[in-house]
């Protein structure tokens, strides 16, 4: 996941580095204020949301970025397939809020079934 503007070379490192279970990195780029909501959970705070996104890894096998869209120079929507070993690939948009090569805002929508039947 390449691109040049800062707000897809933010959120290319977010999911890089959440795959790679490089949290070091992933903290680097969540603002200290960051919130997280989606249908599995919220989260107020890079702590939390980076405990919500380790807990996670721990069933992802891999992400299919499909699509990346900009509106401005701070909001980027990822779309996505998401598969784990406890549930077949699920599809998934992400919108994160961008400011000064900070992630202050992450929205996921998807449908969360399978993976809690599965859990």
């Amino acid at each position: 996941m390449t691109h040049d503007d800062s707000a897809t070379t933010v959120a290319a490192t977010y999911f890089d580095a959440w795959l790679a279970g490089d949290f070091a990195r992933l903290r680097s780029v969540l603002a200290d204020h960051v919130t997280f909501a989606g249908p599995m959970g919220q989260a107020k705070g890079a702590d939390e949301c980076l405990r919500g996104l380790e807990g996670l890894a721990k069933i992802i096998t891999g992400l299919e970025i499909g699509q990346v869209f900009t509106a401005g120079s701070d909001d980027v929507l990822t779309w996505y397939e998401m598969a784990t070993r406890v549930a077949d690939p699920v599809p998934v948009a992400n919108w994160m809020h961008i400011e000064d090569g900070k992630i202050t805002r992450i929205r996921a929508a998807f449908d969360p079934r399978g993976i809690l039947a599965g859990s």
